[in-house]
């Protein structure tokens, strides 16, 4: 039996609160590099996951060379904090989950409850159009992974795993599904999903910004190509985030009113998120949420309503992203993937370059070849990659630096955030089915 080593003399943990507090100045610490570094700039990689990753990379390091020194939990049982994203009336102790999942949610409501419906309808054949595109493109993954994992003398299911369901799908949706593909014979899927998707949230939102932004410096491609009447509420101040956040603070009666209808959205939502799981499908933890949101913004249009408006909302989501992400990338534990399976990190690798060719070569000349499609194309690699807040994260950056794009805007989150785990849902469990 091993004798345990000493502990450590100068040690720091990181709770989830004060991972919470670290994120704030970390994005800051994003922003200051894009803004000092051209190179940087020019990548149009979003703050959050810069600042975010240059910290996971240290506390990687941490954990390489001062073992035991350097500890960080991101989960928390706090039944005030997770109170509004809680099927529960009561302040009785949850179940312990990341901290940040009340930001997760709040950034999809937001999106639901500027899921308007008079404006969706303005998507049209190019909406249908990228959601055929991105189901293609899923199924294409979970085809590309299995036969490469087959082709590394590995089960399909790993292959699966590490492609379209925690690629296309997210972190909730490869542990949603995790539980799954143990019982279909695949061992430490848990563990294989949640290290491919963090492999892919960081090829995400490196690649996608080098992808929008060359076809759109290449081709010389403006909004005024693309035919867009450039919208206010379309890209953000480019202010960065303490900005921002001052802003909504000036707001204060409009914030709140808003942030009230948001949490009520949420608390009804995680309601019909647990209804919805009881039947046995698996969907992502804010879709509850997001159609609760979307329902009350469709009310109150049909109702004449115009006390919700849709550039508070965004600001509110540009906030909750921007946190949302940096605490991501810095609990995103590097030593899963430092650790990983050589055969999981090559199929994952595939998937990056295959999304990244797809993206550059056919979603912008399906999608129309202008600046509309340049953007979409990023979007494409942010949501395929790893999540729909990389593709507006990205997206934003990139609209900040070159200007607005109302259509991409309007179809990547719908798409990316709502319609494609449906098509992915039901793509996983005939893969499973099919490889059982």
């Amino acid at each position: 039996m091993p004798i345990p080593g000493p502990t450590p003399i100068l040690a720091l943990s990181v709770g989830p609160f004060a991972l919470l507090g670290l994120a704030i100045p970390v994005v800051i610490l994003g922003e200051i590099l894009a803004r000092r570094i051209p190179a940087l700039r020019r990548s149009n990689v979003p703050p959050a996951i810069l600042g975010g990753l240059l910290v996971a990379l240290a506390l990687l390091a941490c954990a390489r060379w001062l073992p035991g020194h350097v500890s960080v939990q991101g989960n928390t049982a706090n039944p005030f904090w997770l109170w509004p994203v809680l099927p529960q009336w009561d302040f009785s102790l949850p179940r312990a989950t990341d901290v940040e999942r009340p930001f997760l949610i709040l950034f999809f409501t937001c999106i639901g409850l500027n899921a308007s419906w008079q404006v969706a309808r303005q998507g049209g054949v190019p909406l249908l159009i990228y959601l055929g595109l991105a189901a293609g493109f899923g199924a294409l993954q979970a085809a590309v992974g299995a036969a490469t994992a087959a082709g590394l003398g590995e089960s399909p299911l790993l292959g699966i795993m590490a492609s379209n369901v925690s690629l296309m799908g997210g972190f909730g949706t490869a542990a949603g599904f995790a539980p799954e593909f143990e019982k279909a014979g695949l061992a430490g899927a848990a563990t294989i999903g949640i290290a491919a998707a963090a492999f892919g949230v960081i090829a995400g939102g490196l690649i996608a910004g080098l992808v929008g932004g060359r076809l759109i410096e290449r081709l010389g491609l403006s909004p005024r190509t693309a035919g867009a009447a450039a919208r206010e509420t379309d890209a953000p101040s480019g202010q960065g985030f303490v900005a921002e956040a001052l802003g909504l603070f000036r707001t204060g009666g409009s914030t709140l009113l808003h942030l009230a209808v948001l949490v009520a959205c949420m608390k009804v939502g995680a309601f019909l998120s647990a209804l919805i799981q009881r039947t046995g499908i698996t969907f992502p933890v804010y879709m509850g949420a997001m159609i609760v949101a979307l329902v009350v913004r469709n009310g109150h249009d049909l109702c004449g309503g115009k006390w919700l408006r849709t550039e508070r909302t965004d600001e509110i989501g540009s906030v909750a992203l921007m946190w949302l992400l940096a605490v991501v990338m810095i609990d995103l534990q590097l030593t899963q993937l430092a650790s990983a399976a050589l055969p999981m990190l090559v199929i994952v690798a595939v998937q990056v370059a295959l999304l990244a060719a797809l993206s550059y070569w056919v979603v912008f000349r399906v999608m129309g070849r202008d600046y509309e499609a340049a953007m979409m194309s990023a979007g494409m690699i942010g949501f395929g990659l790893g999540a729909t807040s990389n593709a507006l994260a990205t997206m934003r950056v990139l609209s900040a630096r070159f200007g607005p794009s109302p259509r991409a805007f309007l179809i990547v989150p719908i798409v990316g955030a709502f319609l494609i785990d449906f098509a992915n849902a039901l793509l996983t469990t005939s893969a499973l089915n099919f490889f059982r």
